[in-house]
Order: C-alpha cells, then structure tokens, then sequence
C-alpha cells in the first residue's frame, strides 16, 4: 500500500488541545430547546431525542472520513475499484440504533437525520474518504487541506460542508476529543494544515491536529464557547449514547507517551462528571467501554510482521539474518518483540525487505543488503519514523490503560445508575478466538486482519459490520437497563452489501 496514504489512517481522531481553562464544563441546561432539532422520534417517551456523546465512532467515521451521501458512480472511474465512494454516517453505531428505535428510518435523509451530515466529497485529515486505488494503495476524490477540510475550520463558512446546515443534530460527537475535551473544548484550537516547525512534531502533525476539522461543522448550529457535552445537554435528551476515551488510548499511543495519558482516577471523576451532566439534563444514559486499540489492523505486531515477511517471498535459508536485521534496525526504536509497528511503519520495512532481496539472491550478505536498504530509507523524506512504530514500552502502559479506564468506567457508570455497555466483550471474543468473529452467513467474514471484514480500510475505524455488532450491543444493554423494545439489527443483511467484508 502507499505508505504516504496508509499514514493519513489514524489521523481523524487525534490532538493534545490546549484547554481553556476548567469553565467549559457541561451541567446547565436550557430552559428553551434549541430551534430545528433533527432527528426526535414520536413514540416512546424515553426514545423521543436520543442524543449521541462521543468521538469519531459515535460520529460514523469510515476509513478516515466523515461523508452522509454516497457519491455515485465513483468519480475517480476506473482509478479505484470502488463503485462509489460509500457513505459513513449511516453505518455508526448511534445512526443504526437510531434508526432501529424508529422504525427503520433513514439516517441519511436530510429531512429527518439526527446527525450532522457532511457533504460530498466528506471531511477528513486525507481530504476525503479513503478508497482503494486500482494501481494500488488508498486514495481520495479530494486533496488534504482543500475544498470542505479549509470551509470547515472557519465558523462562518463550516455549516456549509453538511447537507443539512439548518438541522441542529442529536449526536453531537467530535471525531478526534478525548473524554476532558468532549467536556471543555469550546472551539477548534488550530490549523490541521499548518505544520509545527518542530521536527520531531512534524511527524505527528497529522496524527494530532485534525479533530478541527470537525468540530463546526457538527456544533455549528449550537451558540459560540459550547463544548460537545453542554450541547448535548441543550437538547434536552431523554436517551444518551457515550462512548469516549478511545481517543485517550490513540493520543498516548500514537505519540509513544509525548502525549501524556489521563490518569485513571481522572478519567472516572471526568466520566462521573459527564453522565451526572446528562442526567441532570433529564437522560437516561448508556455508556460503552473501550477496547485495546492495539488489536486493530493499524497495528501488527513484530512477531506477525515476521511471519508476514516470511510466508511472502522470503526464501527459507535467508529467513534468519533478514528478521536480525529488522530487530536491529527497529531495536534503535526502542521496539522489540513487544512492540508493533503501525500500517505506514510494516509498509516501509516490507518495501526494504522487497528491495534488497535480488541483492541477497545474488550473493550479498543479507546484513549487508538489508543495511543499506534502511540506510537508503532513512535517507528519504520518507524516513521511518514518529507514527510508524509503537515501543514495547508504550504496548504494555497502552494495554494496562485500557483495563484501569475500563475499571474507571464501570466505577462511574455503577455510581450514577447508568447503563453498561460492554463493547468490549466483542473485542475479548475476537481475540480470544484468534483474531476470528464467525459470520454464519458469510464463511469468509470476518477477522481482525487487514481487510477481514471487521474494520474500514483505515484499520481503525469498523466495517459496516462491526458497527452493527456494537450497535447491538447499545441495543441489548438499552433495553435491559430501560425496558425498551428496540430492535436489534440484522447483521447480516448489513454484512451482505458491507463494502468492507470479503464475500
């Protein structure tokens, strides 16, 4: 894959902001219900606004992007396999539950939508929706930093990147906010475009800033200063949905600690403080907890990477000096067994391995070849570096967050008398059945790999069908905690036309 786009993948959901202050919090509400609310059910009481609390999983975000309209036929043509660049939106988690809670509507519609949908081509750190390229690799239909991403940075111009500018939206989430900043960020913070003069920063520009872009575009019809909760408390919700703190996990990770993570008793007092906000605010509120972003396809193992390297084209007798060489090239990284390298991170060390082999063949010592490969490599304006790797060091603190903000969670859920969701019991099945999630309509879906039918071609974000086990999971634990009725949804219908799932 192109290693210059794969890079893009993770973007759409990071960047350390500098809060203002501790005033942003979340616990008023107002007395008058802001005007064009989207997205009300008549019916049940408890079901009439169901509001949506989150970062780019609640918002529907796909293989980088945010879209609410598939664009049809794809306009790259014969450039991308893709027969149309397919919406986003529609296939979250909130949008399928939504939908399901009244009576099948559709997300996507304009006229009734609870979410703020972005127009084509979509928002995202890449430009747009990343599709694949028929000469390989990703691609989009819009450069990074032009068209809609520059329209949504500027307050006056943001609502025209939505489909419905005029609608004020029941999920107000913020592809890229950590759990603080879904509670105190107010405004965009800075310029995904512009690069820190720091070149140790440069590598994570793109990684940390890009949440900017989307934070008018989804609270531009709210008044100014107002964070993504209080807007949540404005509409005066009977139902919330939330799902934060994954982005804390990315932040911390991504960055190999430069972006310090939340301590675990802060995450529960901020979580308290949210559910308490939208309780009060007269909701009831479900709370999903966070999975190991370490077992996502944007990160593979060393020892896979190994494993890869040789099940591909690595002649047997040469398998041993070419995995020394990739350990001791990655041990001045500071990553071992122990540590992944991210999707931009394996293509770069596939691409020396690849190179140096007619070398090798031919009779130069293996150590020899392969040094000069990452000799060249770190050459390049390509270089391996910041964003490629994750350390041995980071995977366990990144590992151990994930159950002390999962304990953090099921303390501040069971405080306030909320709802558990546990997307995480999907995340420990899967692993624990290695890596495999057996569709019984589909005998080629789904796994955790890279294109196995569970995550987009980001390898962050889920597949259409991994959104509708989660939104299942909302489902279940919605209905046992509240004594609603909703519908679960049917995966496998929604696998059977899931662009993202082989068949």
């Amino acid at each position: 894959m192109n290693a210059k786009s794969i890079r893009m993948t993770a973007t759409a959901v990071l960047f350390p902001l500098m809060l203002a202050g501790c005033g942003g919090g979340s616990s008023s509400t107002q007395a008058v219900l802001p005007t064009n609310v989207f997205g009300t059910i008549n019916g049940s009481p408890l079901l009439t606004r169901i509001v949506g609390v989150g970062d780019s999983l609640t918002a529907g975000e796909q293989s980088n992007g945010l879209l609410g309209k598939t664009i049809t036929p794809n306009p790259l043509g014969a450039l991308s396999p893709f027969p149309a660049v397919f919406a986003t939106q529609g296939n979250g988690y909130y949008a399928l539950l939504w939908s399901q809670a009244n009576g099948g509507a559709d997300p996507l519609n304009p006229a009734v939508s609870p979410l703020a949908l972005i127009a084509p081509p979509g928002l995202g750190s890449s430009g747009s929706v990343l599709v694949p390229a028929t000469a390989g690799g990703l691609t989009t239909i819009q450069a990074p930093c032009t068209g809609l991403d520059q329209t949504a940075l500027t307050s006056s111009t943001a609502l025209s990147t939505r489909l419905n500018p005029g609608a004020t939206p029941l999920d107000v989430a913020i592809p890229g906010q950590t759990l603080h900043e879904a509670l105190y960020q107010f405004q965009p913070t800075a310029n995904p475009c512009v690069i820190y003069p720091n070149a140790g920063l440069q590598a994570l520009n793109g990684i940390l800033n890009a949440e900017n872009l989307f934070f008018n575009p989804i609270l531009g019809n709210f008044s100014a200063r107002t964070t993504q909760v209080q807007a949540a408390v404005r509409v005066q919700p009977t139902l919330a949905l939330v799902w934060l703190g994954e982005n804390d996990l990315l932040k911390f990770t991504f960055s190999n600690g430069a972006v310090a993570a939340s301590s675990a008793s802060s995450f529960q007092a901020d979580m308290t403080q949210l559910i308490t906000s939208l309780q009060n605010a007269g909701a009831k509120v479900a709370v999903a907890n966070v999975l190991n972003i370490l077992a996502a396809p944007q990160f593979l193992a060393v020892p896979a990477i190994h494993a890869a390297l040789m099940a591909n084209g690595v002649p047997t007798g040469i398998n041993a000096p070419i995995t020394a060489a990739i350990d001791a090239f990655l041990s001045g990284f500071n990553v071992g067994n122990g540590g992944y390298l991210t999707l931009t991170g394996s293509t770069k060390i596939v691409a020396v391995v690849q190179a140096s082999l007619p070398a090798i063949i031919g009779g130069t010592s293996p150590a020899t070849a392969m040094q000069a490969g990452f000799t060249l490599l770190q050459s390049s304006s390509n270089a391996f570096g910041p964003g490629d790797y994750v350390t041995d060091s980071t995977a366990t603190q990144t590992t151990q967050l994930v159950a002390q903000y999962n304990t953090a969670i099921a303390a501040a859920v069971g405080g306030r008398g909320a709802a558990l969701v546990d997307v995480n019991a999907i995340a420990l099945q899967v692993t624990g059945n290695g890596g495999v999630y057996p569709l019984p309509s589909n005998p080629h879906c789904c796994s955790i790999a890279y294109g196995g039918g569970l995550f987009s071609l980001d390898g962050i974000h889920p597949s259409n069908t991994f959104y509708a086990l989660i939104a299942n999971a909302f489902i279940l634990a919605v209905n046992k905690a509240y004594g609603t009725t909703i519908p679960a949804t049917n995966v496998a219908t929604i696998n059977a036309t899931d662009p993202f799932s082989p068949h």
